[in-house]
């Protein structure tokens, strides 16, 4: 494996102009691509660069080690998952939103584990946002979506989190032999069983 010899800057740059934002995608992508073939133990920016096809002095300029990528990765999937359940919280059948949601885990297993597990290792809630969203959404009524009738705080509070608990436990790793769809099933069972006169 080559070695560097260039430090990389202490601090590194937002990018602002549409190139540099593109190169950016491209290291989360090839940042996704090694921790799929390789794991955490694969990941270094030097193999981050030639995934990507920059040179390490333009991967360094936006991030100053791969703790800094996984950090901003963290970050950019979290507001990902966050948006997509946002958005599928609005469907009106409970076991599509599920299924929705399960997806947005379910793709890039070891990447998103691995993602994740760094985020928690750091003692920072990327997921915060997440649990907040959910639990607005079930403390308001609402004319469409699989939950329409306004949750009190405490069963808004702990729908929100047995929801977001099975799907961390889905991207941490567990029962292989379970598919997305029968845990889909399951969770809106849950869902359905919790608050029968909701849905």
């Amino acid at each position: 494996m080559p070695i560097s010899l260039q430090k990389p800057p202490l601090t590194a740059r937002q990018p602002r102009q549409e190139r540099s934002r593109h190169k950016v995608q491209l290291i989360f992508e090839a940042t996704i691509r090694v921790l799929e073939k390789g794991g955490l133990e694969a990941l270094n920016t030097n193999a981050i660069a030639a995934s990507a096809g920059v040179s390490i002095g333009t991967l360094y300029q936006f991030f100053s080690n791969k703790e800094a990528i996984l950090d901003a990765l963290a970050d950019r999937e979290a507001t990902a998952i966050t948006e997509r359940v946002a958005h599928v919280m609005q469907d009106a059948a409970l076991t599509t939103t599920v299924r929705a949601v399960i997806q947005s885990y379910g793709a890039r297993r070891t990447a998103h584990r691995v993602v994740l597990e760094h985020s928690l290792s750091k003692g920072k809630n990327r997921l915060a946002p997440l649990f907040g969203k959910m639990i607005a959404h079930l403390r308001n009524e609402r004319d469409t979506g699989a939950i329409r009738q306004a949750l009190s705080p405490p069963d808004a509070f702990v729908l929100a989190h047995a929801f977001s608990g099975v799907l961390r436990a889905m991207v941490q790793g567990g029962e292989e032999a379970i598919t997305q769809d029968a845990v889909a099933t399951s969770l809106a069972r849950l869902v359905v069983r919790f608050l029968p006169s909701t849905v």
